[in-house]
């Protein structure tokens, strides 16, 4: 670029032209179609008559797009500008011919550029076929510059991260942990932030799957850090979160899985002075009959006690580890969401290519993205020996566990709604102050 400027520089000096302004672009292409401050600024300076030649190194430095280099030809005709100098050659702008000459090397550098992106389109799809990293210069979190090799301190983050994830923790929780460690990003300088570890945990890399266009197209060739089936898992909870834009619960272990027994609808936090209490509740925002209201103390303790026995019951313990099996429940329904997914880019490869209308598109379409859902659900309530595998043990494992200290309020619900799909309340029998525990209906999921 410096050379360029100088030449540039040096053929304005030997034609005795005066250098009234200065317009680089730099890093950013002629060809891509983005905006580029220095272009604009010059068609600007044309407009404002601010000088009546200009000079490029070369006319595909100017524009390799030739309606960019038309609207630059409009200005200089309409503005005064009659040379067009270049350090390969002069173009006279101000004839015909000229003008001609200019349009048919604007057309060839667009069709070299065009040629060019087409073959770095092919290479790429070929290495994403091949499972082969796209390099880019820049090092991903947990590989080596090649993107190949591992970088084991990391892979160990990350795969904490995701335990952390997995098991309950926020993101912002999982972000604290890591700046409270002081364990930095991939160049070393930068701390953690909520949408970086977002957008590494639900990276496709990192489970060793390789991505395309948005679109995983195939087992990657480098290791995996995580299981595909804990990258299901997270990518599940993310979008779960981003469709009920729902905070992790805090003060309420049940949270969003109380249901009133009588008109079936959700029951919300429902203070009574100074205790808490979940309840129907009536109006536009909830909907519900208002008939169903129990303290929230007494009902958290016999679900946490219900929960606490079931995790240490044989039953429990099998279905857990047979999740964790790679020929287990977890397996299986990964390996399906992948048919599934291949399934819907060939629906939509069809469709493209024309082999089906819409019409016919539309129904399919739908069914295969329902199904879709409904395995990313079932995924999700799955643990893949993240959040349930330190309570698999007798009861005296599984109550230490419960109290540990690192067990905060959202990795309890977390445990909670791993194994109970949702708690019923129904209207009650007994009249007292005592709450009737038998009106607790507990739905499990395990």
């Amino acid at each position: 670029m410096a050379r360029q400027r100088e030449d540039c520089l040096g053929l304005a000096e030997s034609r005795g032209w005066t250098v009234t302004a200065e317009f680089i672009d730099n890093d950013l292409s002629a060809y891509s179609g983005k905006n580029r401050p220095g272009f604009t600024e010059l068609l600007s300076g044309i407009e404002a008559r601010e000088f009546d030649a200009v000079v490029v190194y070369h006319q595909d430095r100017l524009t390799r797009r030739p309606s960019e280099f038309e609207d630059f030809i409009d200005k200089c005709q309409r503005f005064g500008v009659k040379q067009f100098a270049t350090v390969s050659g002069e173009t006279d702008i101000g004839q015909g011919d000229g003008i001609l000459v200019a349009r048919i090397m604007a057309a060839v550098a667009a069709n070299q550029s065009d040629a060019s992106a087409r073959r770095i389109r092919r290479k790429n799809d070929e290495n994403a076929a091949a499972g082969r990293p796209h390099k880019t210069g820049q090092r991903a979190y947990g590989y080596e510059l090649d993107r190949m090799t591992v970088v084991e301190s990391e892979a160990a983050v990350i795969r904490e991260a995701a335990r952390r994830f997995l098991a309950g923790e926020s993101l912002v929780s999982v972000v604290a942990w890591l700046q409270a460690e002081g364990i930095r990003t991939a160049t070393g300088m930068n701390e953690w932030r909520t949408p970086t570890l977002r957008n590494l945990l639900k990276s496709p890399r990192i489970a060793g799957l390789r991505e395309h266009r948005g679109e995983v197209v195939g087992d990657a060739l480098w290791p995996a850090i995580i299981t595909r089936q804990e990258h299901e898992q997270i990518t599940a909870r993310l979008a779960e979160s981003a469709k009920t834009n729902r905070r992790s619960p805090r003060r309420y272990l049940l949270s969003g899985k109380v249901f009133c027994g009588a008109c079936g609808n959700k029951m919300f936090s429902s203070p009574d002075g100074g205790r808490r209490r979940y309840g129907c509740r009536k109006g536009p925002d909830f909907g519900g009959c208002a008939k169903i209201f129990i303290n929230a103390e007494p009902l958290e303790e016999f679900i946490v006690r219900a929960v606490l026995a079931r995790l240490s019951s044989p039953a429990t313990i099998d279905a857990i580890r047979n999740a964790q099996q790679p020929d287990g429940t977890g397996k299986t329904l990964s390996d399906e969401l992948a048919g599934l997914q291949h399934k819907q880019a060939e629906l939509m490869e069809m469709w493209t290519d024309g082999v089906i209308t819409k019409r016919e598109l539309i129904p399919a379409r739908d069914k295969i993205e329902s199904r879709i859902e409904s395995t990313r659900r079932q995924l999700a309530r799955l643990d893949a020996g993240t959040g349930l595998s330190q309570f698999l043990g007798d009861t005296d494992t599984v109550a230490a566990a419960w109290d540990a200290p690192d067990m905060t309020l959202q990795r309890q619900a977390a445990v909670v709604g791993a194994i109970i799909s949702r708690v019923v309340v129904h209207p009650s029998k007994r009249v007292g102050p005592r709450v009737d525990l038998n009106r607790i209906e507990p739905e499990w999921i395990v």
